[in-house]
């Protein structure tokens, strides 16, 4: 059995193209999510803490708070996923050459070679994929989706914001 989801105002009346993108994109983002949880799994670890492994294999050490900031998540949630991914051998923490007193998580040069290996078929396949787009296509889809990414990453930000405050608690 189907159900038809109420749009919000906005979507009402938008063009049929246009609802169409906008759940593609939405759909796009379950798929890639689906991606990071089964790599996960294969190297023992949870999708946060790969999106942690991320975040300071492409960003540098940092300390678990800006970390925290980064990726969106609780002090205490990140320095969970810091403890899981120190055992398991993809990150360490060191002294900050800067502030001895304060502590950096940094990325395991191998561990983490060894984890995003995994995507390494996919990116070769998403490579091809857009070699059939000219330079102008290719321009109009990274604008597209660097427009996604922006409003995105706000709202999740405001999901956030909600969350700290209570605001918005809602049961089925």
């Amino acid at each position: 059995m189907s159900r038809e989801y109420v749009e919000p105002p906005g979507m009402q009346g938008s063009p049929a193209a246009h609802r169409a993108l906008v759940f593609a994109a939405l759909d796009l983002g379950t798929t890639i999510d689906a991606v990071g949880q089964a790599a996960a799994a294969l190297i023992g670890v949870n999708q946060t803490d790969l999106i942690c492994l991320n975040a300071l294999y492409r960003q540098g050490p940092m300390s678990a708070g800006q970390l925290a900031a980064v990726i969106g998540l609780t002090s205490g949630a990140t320095t969970t996923a810091v403890d899981r991914l120190e055992r398991a051998g993809y990150v360490r923490r060191k002294s900050d050459p800067a502030d001895r007193r304060r502590v950096l998580v940094d990325a395991s040069e191998e561990g983490a070679r060894q984890a995003f290996a995994l995507f390494d078929g996919l990116l070769d396949a998403v490579a091809r994929f857009a070699a059939g787009y000219t330079e102008e296509q290719l321009a109009l889809l990274m604008d597209l989706l660097g427009g996604f990414d922006a409003i995105i990453a706000g709202y999740a930000g405001t999901l956030r914001e909600r969350a700290a405050t209570g605001e918005g608690r809602q049961q089925a």
